[in-house]
């Protein structure tokens, strides 16, 4: 029995017939086709991948969820770093004193502002020299792969009428620029260090309850110092000139 065609579409060619032979060849030249398409489109994305700049601290929480998601394991980067710094801090009795925290792109070491100063003072008191001296060493090993923030906070409290700071963003600067100054001491170069005052701009809690009286807990722990190792390229003050720049 003969094929029917109907007459609405008789005049229509088969997609990929050879006239000579009558051969049909429409089930593979759509294969090429649609190979040489995704070709395209894998190029077309290196390109674009090429032209941006990977966000590290995303990529880490895609890595973990990934992880999770195929019963597989997840390490936080720079873990034993930020286990190192722990241990070195707990031994010198400031264990209810600071918070070490571990980030995709480093690790964050946040300090009560009395560890460091008095109230209303930027001279770094003794003790606190001392516990610098001890962990130092371990993170100028790390010198090389990280760049040095330190961030100098306060709480809402005004200073004083006698204070030699003019406000609380200068006395935030200044401690912040001691903290820095220990770290050139002990020879960091500078163009790995950073130092920033908020002053109240970042508290961690309200300083202050509805009725707007302060809350003495709350204002404790604002008024610290953070000192943040980014690891190289990826700070949040920008990657450091190359020499010869300006």
């Amino acid at each position: 029995m003969s094929e029917q065609i109907p007459p609405s579409i008789k005049h229509l060619k088969r997609p990929y017939q050879s006239h000579a032979s009558g051969e049909d060849h429409s089930d593979g030249n759509w294969l090429v086709s649609y190979a040489d398409m995704m070709t395209l489109l894998v190029g077309f994305f290196v390109i674009l991948l090429s032209f941006s700049k990977i966000d590290d601290e995303v990529f880490e929480k895609f890595k973990e969820v990934v992880a999770k998601e195929f019963g597989g394991s997840y390490q936080v980067p720079y873990g034993e770093l930020g286990d190192r710094i722990k241990k070195i801090l707990e031994k010198q009795g400031v264990a209810n004193q600071f918070a070490v925290k571990q980030t995709p792109l480093g690790v964050e070491i946040s300090f009560l502002g009395a560890v460091f100063f008095d109230t209303g003072s930027a001279d770094i008191k003794p003790e606190a020299q001392s516990l610098m001296n001890t962990l130092l060493p371990v993170l100028k090993q790390e010198a090389g792969q990280f760049q040095v923030i330190v961030e100098g906070h306060t709480d809402d409290v005004p200073v004083g009428n006698k204070s030699r700071f003019l406000n609380n963003w200068e006395l935030s600067g200044i401690r912040a620029s001691k903290v820095i100054g220990l770290f050139e001491q002990y020879g960091f170069t500078k163009s790995v260090l950073t130092s920033v005052g908020y002053a109240d701009g970042r508290p961690l809690f309200p300083n202050r309850n509805a009725s707007g009286d302060p809350l003495e807990e709350n204002q404790a722990k604002n008024r610290r110092v953070v000192i943040k190792l980014i690891h190289q390229g990826e700070g949040l003050m920008g990657k450091p000139e190359e020499k010869g720049k300006t």
